[in-house]
């Protein structure tokens, strides 16, 4: 299933100043405390089965999460809110249902999986995707027998609003400025919904062999930033693959291609098991930090606000470092305290054949390029410890400085069940 990593661990505005390294080194490791991690209860379906990084808050701080569905006749992802302030969790409806109600359900069709991100329009409303796998190839030489859709949500009445049916499957959701976009696997392609005036247009940036990005991002200009895989014949006729993240302008023009080091985001040459970017954060000057699959640190730079040139003009994107001190690393989560010099991430060691080391938290100084390494240790709703599970991507943080990190832990049932953890980090 090509968005499902299968793994399973023992737990154990001042501008952003970047670290000077050499798009290479590895941070400075320093040891650490490891912060509370909480399980919070999730309202109970049939089939629930996971959350792929489907999160999000919205503008009065209420969360969202995208809690995907499995093992039934016709699986239907739910959307779910939450209140951090009275932990209250609410259900606000399943994809297939309103599919029915917009009468646009076709025969037979199910929508397995809310992956986007849940991310809040610039006129209030939430904007996210769903998805189903049924029927595709993981090569890429065959779409989802039931591709994608993409949904905005009334906050104040929580009604559903279908904007979209897409042939593939929409993964991935990001907006900035007037425009939300989704991105659709195979070939990657991206769509653009521009909230004025509900015009939806889309271009293909390309990917081969199956390669999926998790994750793209918008800035606020809403420029557009993707990953684009592409092959090539070398002198030899040996085929080669290369890497790039492609930015496009607001009418959807490239206007800078910038070129990735494979080793810094393709996982063991092998694009079809590559999640390519797994996990980002905006900080508080707009720029934005991206971690690859293998836990390669970039930075997103648009031109800043206020200059009269800035729609046209193209970002940089930098290398910074490997996020994690013992180098490859699989970090699905990134957070921020404030914006500015520190980033927090949740990593796995799952890149190496046998080399399940264990869940660890995060802390990186990007001005000194070092990294504050702690355990990562998880408790249930009944306090017992989880010790094992598979946790994935996340940016979400509540008003309180709370993070969350969602996934999926075994039942006794030998099936899954979706799990939402609270993260405090203690005081160093």
């Amino acid at each position: 299933m090509v968005a499902a990593l299968v793994l399973a661990v023992l737990v154990s505005s001042p501008s952003t100043q970047v670290p000077l390294v050499s798009g290479k080194h590895p941070a400075r490791r320093i040891e650490s405390v490891g912060p509370e991690v909480v399980e919070v209860s999730l309202p109970a379906f049939r089939g629930a089965h996971a959350i792929w990084g489907a999160t999000g808050q919205d503008a009065s701080g209420r969360l969202w999460f995208g809690v995907s569905a499995a093992n039934t006749p016709v699986p239907s992802a739910h959307l779910v809110e939450y209140d951090p302030e009275s932990a209250l969790m609410t259900d606000r409806g399943n994809v297939v249902d309103e599919l029915k109600r917009a009468g646009v359900l076709r025969d037979g069709e199910r929508q397995a999986k809310i992956h986007s991100r849940i991310v809040q329009g610039p006129e209030g409303y939430l904007y996210f995707a769903s998805m189903d796998e049924e029927g595709e190839e993981d090569n890429g030489s065959r779409l989802p027998t039931w591709g994608g859709h993409l949904w905005r949500l009334q906050l104040a009445t929580h009604r559903w609003e279908h904007l979209l049916v897409a042939p593939e499957a929409l993964i991935a959701v990001a907006a900035g400025g007037r425009f939300v976009y989704a991105l659709g696997y195979f070939g990657h392609v991206l769509y653009q919904y521009d909230t004025k005036t509900a015009v939806i247009k889309q271009v293909r940036v390309g990917s081969v062999d199956g390669h999926v990005s998790r994750n793209f991002i918008v800035d606020y200009r809403g420029h557009a930033y993707v990953p684009r895989l592409r092959t090539a014949a070398t002198s030899t006729d040996r085929r080669s693959v290369t890497a790039s993240m492609v930015e496009f302008s607001t009418d959807l023009r490239e206007i800078r291609e910038t070129p990735l080091v494979y080793d810094h985001y393709v996982h063991a040459d092998n694009p079809t098991a590559s999640h390519g970017v797994v996990s980002i954060q905006e900080m508080a000057d707009r720029s934005w930090f991206f971690n690859t699959h293998v836990g390669f640190l970039y930075h997103i730079v648009p031109p800043p606000a206020g200059t009269g040139e800035e729609n046209d003009a193209a970002a940089e994107v930098q290398s910074v470092s490997w996020f994690h001190p013992d180098g490859r690393m699989y970090v699905p989560s990134l957070f921020t305290l404030d914006g500015t010099t520190t980033l927090l991430g949740l990593s796995i060691d799952n890149l190496v054949e046998g080399g399940q080391s264990g869940v660890q938290w995060l802390t990186y100084d990007l001005t000194t390029a070092t990294c504050r390494v702690a355990p990562f240790a998880v408790h249930a709703k009944d306090g017992s410890m989880v010790t094992r599970g598979l946790f994935y991507g996340s940016s979400t943080r509540d008003v309180r400085g709370d993070h969350y990190v969602v996934g999926s832990v075994p039942t006794d049932a030998g099936d899954t069940r979706p799990i939402v953890l609270r993260v405090r980090p203690r005081v160093r």
